[in-house]
């Protein structure tokens, strides 16, 4: 019987092979875990399937681990702050941890804190002080941040706490526009001073590598198959899951209409059916161009406009313009997907 597949095009799970990013995840532990704290906030950001759920679950099961450390992982639908209460709740923390939940009250003695919806905050920030008094610390994770009531109500209840100076972290995932839209809510600076990581491309080589022991090819294919998947973190996945199925691979031409299809129906129909019409006009003239030169490129559009344009897709990781004077798409395939492909994710 054939091994299972160790790479994997299910978005939210941690695949079996992957490229490991120790620098953020060192970053991470390093700015949660250090004495003084400088920060207690990380937005793990960048385009849709760069790999930000993977780091986030890695981190969380770190922390998991980590001695006097309670991980909490909320979901972005729902009630988070209830989220956070009941678990803050559960049996194997008031009990282990002896917590009370009584409060005073002006003009009244200890009252009994009774588990409801209104009472959510008043239990967070009871159970919080009582378990930072036993030195305890609490990491709180959000995949895929948004710009909802209830991720508003959080992030008001989260600088609060930091105000406060309760020893809770908060470790997020987000789409830049994301992040980007819910950085504007008024009198919520939670993610201004937030610092960001901003996931790059894969190291090739490591990807090499991968490739290398896992599909025992050799290192010119395996070096050449790196290059198609430009770092893209789902294109690795991708890449890796078709070889892997396909048993006998003669020539990497055969893999790339299924390749193809699957960033298509997997990441880039949804990428491009949420751009702007000016977004997407500014993708075509890339697409278009024989020299990628700036200049070529722009045409005639006003500059400021093309600018502006240019850094948003910069921003969300579709273009890159490392090189002076130059732009070229920074997804792999993205240029024959806007060929071929784009006009059937059209609104």
């Amino acid at each position: 019987m054939r091994e299972k597949n160790p790479f994997m095009v299910t978005f939210g799970r941690e695949p079996i092979e992957y490229v490991r990013r120790d620098v953020q995840s060192e970053i991470i532990k390093s700015t949660f875990l250090g004495d003084p704290v400088t920060d207690q906030i990380f937005i793990i950001t960048g385009v849709r399937g760069s790999g930000k759920t993977v780091l986030l679950y890695q981190m969380a099961d770190f922390f998991e681990q980590e001695k006097d450390w309670i991980t909490i992982r909320c979901t972005p639908t729902g009630d988070i702050l209830n989220f956070i209460a009941q678990s803050l709740l559960q049996e194997n923390i008031l009990k282990k941890y002896n917590i009370s939940l009584s409060v005073s009250v002006a003009g009244i003695a200890q009252v009994n804190l009774q588990p409801n919806a209104s009472n959510d905050k008043l239990i967070i920030k009871q159970v919080l002080r009582e378990l930072a008094g036993k030195g305890k610390r609490i990491l709180i994770t959000i995949d895929e941040i948004t710009n909802t009531p209830q991720m508003q109500d959080f992030a008001s209840l989260f600088q609060a706490l930091i105000g406060e100076k309760m020893p809770v972290y908060f470790l997020g995932t987000g789409l830049y526009e994301n992040i980007m839209d819910f950085q504007n809510v008024h009198n919520l600076t939670f993610l201004y001073r937030a610092p960001k990581i901003t996931l790059a491309p894969l190291d090739p080589a490591a990807i090499a590598r991968t490739y290398q022991k896992t599909l025992h090819v050799s290192a010119s294919r395996s070096a050449h198959m790196a290059r198609l998947t430009l770092g893209y973190s789902f294109a690795f996945q991708a890449l890796g899951f078709l070889y892997w199925n396909a048993g006998e691979v003669k020539s990497l031409e055969e893999l790339m209409p299924d390749f193809d299809m699957m960033l298509a129906e997997s990441v880039y129909g949804k990428l491009w059916g949420d751009m702007s019409d000016m977004d997407r006009q500014l993708c075509h003239q890339i697409a278009e161009s024989k020299s990628h030169t700036v200049k070529e490129i722009r045409g005639d559009t006003d500059s400021n406009r093309f600018n502006q344009r240019r850094i948003r897709l910069k921003k969300q990781g579709v273009i890159n313009t490392d090189r002076r004077g130059k732009i070229t798409f920074a997804l792999p395939r993205f240029e024959e997907f806007i060929r071929n492909t784009a006009f059937l994710y059209e609104g």
